[in-house]
């Protein structure tokens, strides 16, 4: 299948951006990138702390050797006035409290681990010995000895020390130097790094923003398409019930606040469910699209067609605001749908039954109008053909058909249909083998309906695929329930004609199955012979896939349909069900005694197993067996009962069968 990436003419940067990975590779990117810059930012911020404090501690330790130096300076000069004034007391007293005063740094120094403790030694040393000599000065002065040497040696010892305090403080600011100058080159790699990080992260942004744009645009795009879907038909590309619901409640709208009149009109198509049997679904696929295509064609501006579903089409008029022109315009309609239409090589003529209904006047809603339209529909039918306008008068009261047919789609999803079951016996044993579902209806005004009440409808309407989704999960949540229970009963649901056509119908089931849990052999699916007959290629197709599966097929009312031996042959089925009719009589009627004994003979040369229906007496139930049918089932065996009753009659029955 071509998606939008494979269209001709797109460059491969627009695929690239198109892609998921890219999607999620950019903004992983983007993460990436913000988690750079968040990191560089945090190392530059630790290094700026760092540095801070490299730098204070740098700057204490020089201030401290610096006031170090300045202390043996003073005591230095202190030392020298001293001397200079033959030790008076001024200076005495002036010397001492110069003398030890940097003992304090130094044990700082000490304590902090400022410098390298060979250093520190050393001035230490250095110092304490500077200021024993100075003692000595002192005490030899005050007893008039000679200094001189003890003068000199002091001047030798002050010089080191006061150039080693020096050198070392020399020496930190040499590596705080360096240090700085490495704090600098990390600010540039990490400022580098930041750099190229946004310039990556603000291109992998630009990506992932595109993608994201795109991504919106495509959300829009698929938007617009499921609305599209949603109300349009996908055959003909008309707005469908739900489009009509809506421009029809619209028009009523309009009508009321500005008094403007309008029509509806439906068009019914008639023979038409002859030529879509007779030439085949896609024929009649081809007969609506060409009946849209006429339709559009005469539509004035503000017209809306739709296709309501089957072969029924509804026209809203706005420029039609009452009977006579309606009318005159379902005529137009009619003579542009009797033209020939060439389908399959042939030229088919069609025609149509339209009925008319007019706002206000036959309607203050979107219902009452579609009601009308539907009575004046069938009354034009009634007169075979043409068009005609609602009158109060053809109308009897009694819920016309698109009322029920709202009704019944309404049902379905409230879920009002109920799923009874009628038990099947094997003939050999007279135990319980098996039970066919039939569908009811639990109306809430009319009580519970049988199959012939609305299953016509539902086929004529479309709604019979919604019926048969519904009547299979019931049945096979039903038959996992059963399963629970220890009974394990396979089941035969009936199919309508349009599955077999539809390719994806055997996906359906096979979904279903999964979701229930329900092996495929225990589900049969009953279908009639025409609807083989209606299209023998697509049908076998269809059965063939469901054979595969393992799910089992049945022909439903064997002998009153079309089908040949060559349809046995070609898509054989796994069972024949004889029909009631022949069956009822079967015991008073030697022609159809013999139908039956002619089916079950053919079954069995075939190695198909047989189920008769209709069986009402003991009489038919033994000659049955006699036959050699397998199957029976019928009001002598049982009525159709709900799944509660069902299993309360199976433990009875002392149920325990393994399917083969």
């Amino acid at each position: 299948m071509n998606g939008a990436g494979d269209r001709p003419g797109r460059s491969w940067w627009a695929r690239l951006l198109e892609a998921r990975a890219t999607g999620r590779s950019a903004i992983a990117g983007t993460a990436v990138g913000i988690v750079i810059l968040a990191a560089s930012a945090l190392l530059a911020s630790t290094g700026i702390a760092d540095t801070t404090e490299e730098v204070r501690r740098v700057q204490t330790i020089t201030q401290t050797l610096n006031r170090i130096s300045v202390q043996i300076n003073a005591e230095d000069a202190a030392l020298r006035g001293y001397l200079t004034t033959g030790g008076t007391e001024y200076r005495r007293t002036e010397l001492l409290a110069k003398l030890g005063a940097a003992r304090a740094s130094l044990d700082w120094l000490q304590q902090n681990n400022a410098v390298d403790r060979a250093e520190l030694d050393s001035i230490r040393g250095g110092y304490e010995n500077y200021n024993r000599i100075v003692l000595d000065i002192m005490s030899h002065t005050e007893d008039g000895a000679d200094v001189a040497g003890y003068t000199d040696l002091a001047s030798m010892t002050f010089a080191p020390l006061r150039d080693n305090v020096l050198a070392i403080g020399d020496q930190h600011q040499q590596e705080l130097a360096v240090y700085l100058r490495e704090v600098d080159r990390r600010a540039d790699v990490l400022q580098a790094i930041a750099a190229a990080t946004v310039f990556v992260v603000l291109a992998v942004f630009a990506v992932c923003a595109r993608v994201l744009i795109g991504y919106q645009r495509r959300a829009e795009r698929q938007a617009e398409q499921r609305l599209h879907e949603a109300t349009h038909d996908s055959l003909t590309g008309l707005g469908n019930r739900a489009k009509l619901h809506h421009e029809l409640d619209a028009a009523v709208r309009r009508g009321g606040a500005a008094g403007a009149p309008f029509s509806l009109l439906l068009i019914d198509l008639d023979r038409f469910k002859e030529i879509n049997d007779t030439l085949g679904h896609h024929a009649g696929d081809e007969l609506l699209v060409e009946v849209a295509q006429r339709l559009i064609g005469d539509r004035r501006t503000g017209d809306v067609v739709v296709r309501l579903g089957g072969d029924e089409f509804a026209l809203i008029l706005p420029t039609t605001p009452d009977h006579p022109q309606a009318v005159e315009a379902g005529h137009r309609i009619l003579e542009a749908l009797r033209r020939p239409i060439a389908l399959s090589g042939l030229l088919v003529d069609i025609d149509a039954s339209i009925g008319v209904a007019a706002y206000p006047g036959d309607g203050s809603d979107a219902t009452e109008l579609l009601q009308h339209a539907d009575v004046a529909m069938y009354e034009a039918k009634r007169r075979h053909g043409g068009v005609c306008a609602y009158d109060p008068a053809l109308d009897t009261g009694d819920t016309s058909r698109l009322t029920v047919q709202s009704e019944l789609r309404q049902g379905i999803e409230r879920g009002e249909l109920v799923v009874h079951y009628q038990p099947k016996i094997d003939l050999a044993t007279r135990r319980p083998c098996g039970a066919e579902a039939l569908v009811r209806w639990q109306h809430p005004a009319r009580g519970l309906l049988g199959p012939d009440a609305f299953i016509p409808l539902a086929e004529e309407s479309g709604l019979i695929d919604m019926v048969t989704a519904d009547v299979l999960d019931q049945a096979l949540a039903q038959l996992g329930r059963w399963a629970d229970l220890g009974h394990e009963l396979p089941v035969s649901v009936n199919v309508p004609a349009r599955s077999l056509t539809d390719e994806a119908f055997p996906a359906t089931i096979v979904a279903a199955l999964g979701r229930h849990g329900v092996p495929p052999r225990l589900l049969t699916l009953e279908i009639t012979e025409s609807a083989v007959v209606t299209d023998m290629e697509r049908a076998g197709a269809v059965l063939r896939r469901l054979r595969e599966h393992g799910v089992h097929i049945s022909i439903d009312d064997f002998g009153t349909g079309y089908s040949s031996i060559a349809h046995l042959r070609d898509m054989p089925p796994h069972e024949l069900k004889i029909d009631r009719s022949f069956v009822m009589t079967m015991c008073e009627n030697s022609r159809d005694e013999t139908i039956v004994r002619a089916v079950v003979d053919l079954a069995k040369n075939l190695r198909l197993r047989v189920v008769a229906e209709g069986v009402e007496n003991e009489d038919a139930l033994r000659a049955l067996g006699e036959l050699g049918c397998d199957e029976a089932q019928g009001y002598h065996i049982s009525r159709p009962l709900p799944a509660a009753e069902l299993t309360d009659w199976l433990d009875r029955s002392g149920m325990a069968i393994t399917v083969s």
